[in-house]
């Protein structure tokens, strides 16, 4: 169930990030939780993405 949900959101990340580079539009996004112990289950390049991603839809 964990890398269902992982891939799910690896897929959400990449695919926001496509449609910004290529429309140079922010995308229309939701800003991603998860809880405390999440973060430890998650590799570290994952956690990157959405931090990234989080950062976006702030800025958007």
């Amino acid at each position: 169930m964990k890398k269902c949900i992982k891939l799910g959101l690896v897929i959400f990340v990449a695919s926001c990030t496509m449609n910004t580079q290529s429309n140079n539009k922010m995308c229309d996004c939701d800003i991603i939780y998860g809880r405390a112990g999440d973060w430890d289950v998650i590799s570290d390049d994952l956690a990157r993405n959405i931090y990234r991603h989080n950062l976006r839809c702030k800025n958007n």
